[in-house]
This record gives structure tokens, sequence and C-alpha cells, in this order.
């Protein structure tokens, strides 16, 4: 109870490492595979969604009825949350064509930020015209 009272208490992502660190403010003598444990259990259920948000750190956030995802800037670290109404589509087909039932918690998605695609382009252009 502990751990979703402090994920409900956080409201956004956060390491198991961050968690174990307030959890240790209430429960001293707390264990961080005890963290760990109770963190897989409510991924593996459905309460909870793990996400890798491009640092290799695994952070955790409640899933609650709301589902969101991430398009990540690999260059600048840009975060922008995507509605999951854009993902139905691609459900649909997995389903159709596949046969498969796509569970589609928390996506990360890594790609260029339109800041940086425009920097990266500009500096391609100019060095096409250097040549």
């Amino acid at each position: 109870m502990l751990i979703l009272e402090l994920l409900d208490a956080h409201g956004d992502h956060i390491s198991a490492e961050e968690l174990f660190a307030l959890a240790q403010q209430r429960y001293p003598y707390l264990n961080i595979s005890t963290v760990y444990r109770t963190l897989e259990l409510l991924r593996d259920i459905g309460i909870v969604a793990e996400t890798d948000l491009g640092n290799g750190v695994r952070h955790f956030a409640l899933l609650g009825d709301q589902r969101h995802h991430h398009l990540i800037c690999l260059q600048c670290g840009y975060v922008e949350s995507v509605d999951d109404a854009l993902f139905d589509e691609l459900r649909r087909t997995l389903r159709e064509t596949k046969q498969f039932e796509a569970r589609i918690d928390h996506l990360a998605l890594f790609g260029l930020c339109a800041d940086c695609r425009d920097q990266s382009q500009g500096g391609q252009a100019a060095g096409m015209n250097q040549g």
C-alpha cells in the first residue's frame, strides 16, 4: 500500500531508487529489493507502467484510467506526452492482420523534436552548399 500511496502522491514518473528514498523516510528499515518486487508485481497486474525515458533508468507511474505515451527527443531530451487514442488504429491493425492483442500501456518513442530536426536539416543543407 505504501508504494501505491507514494506513486499516487508523486503523480509523475519516478525511479525505484527515488521511490525507495521516499519510502525510507517512513520505514527506515525497508529494503530496496522489496520496492523492486512490489513495482514488478504492480506492473505485471497492470496497475503500474514501467518505461525507460531514454536515460537507461526504469521509471514507474500509476496507469489509472488515462493511458499516455511520450515522444522523447534524442538530441535535446525534450519530452512531450501523447494521448493514447493515437494508438487505437495500431491496436486495431494488429488485431485484424496479426490476430495480436497489443497491450500498449505506456510507450516511449524516440526521435528528433521539430527544433532539433530543423537544426539537423539546416546543418546538412549548409554542409552540402560548401562542397
